[in-house]
């Protein structure tokens, strides 16, 4: 792990990415969300399924098109309780691949959470406190849940121009 005051970034394969985010995700106390193209790892599902239990709130964006490969989590997600959401963007993909937790915390980077970021691609996460980027990617998760109705499912997702 690389360190500069308020940010850091973890590389991967096999640098641990995906247990500093649960351990996060386990510390927070009030919010996080998550706008990522593939999730499809259980170790963070379950991570996020702990955290709505204990009361906080979940909110996920996901890709529409690619949540319906049968790698992806998102029905097990939305059977925990989770409000996932769904965009399909015209000609192009809900791209992203960020997580804030409490507005105090962003992870960002090239890290989609698979096992396949953690263990075999060559990936990268940053995570940072610092406030003007928080609020810029509350802005972005803002605006994209907007979009998305909440009835929307994988099979029917939102298109976006």
């Amino acid at each position: 792990m690389t360190s500069i005051p308020g940010t850091r970034v973890i590389f991967s394969p096999k640098g641990g990415t995906s247990k500093e985010l649960a351990r996060l995700i386990k510390a927070a106390k009030k919010e996080i969300v998550v706008a990522v193209y593939a999730f499809s790892s259980k170790y963070l599902g379950q991570a996020l399924s702990e955290a709505l239990k204990r009361g906080v709130k979940i909110r996920i964006i996901l890709d529409g098109d690619n949540a319906r490969k049968a790698y992806s989590i998102d029905e097990w997600l939305a059977g925990e309780g989770i409000e996932v959401r769904y965009i399909t963007v015209k000609g192009g993909n809900m791209h992203h691949k960020f997580m804030l937790i409490d507005g105090k915390i962003l992870i960002t980077g090239s890290y989609n959470f698979t096992n396949e970021s953690e263990f075999r691609n060559h990936e990268a996460a940053i995570f940072t406190n610092y406030k003007v980027l928080i609020q810029s990617f509350a802005a972005e998760f803002d605006r994209l849940w907007c979009q998305c109705a909440p009835t929307e499912s994988a099979v029917s997702p939102r298109t976006i121009n």
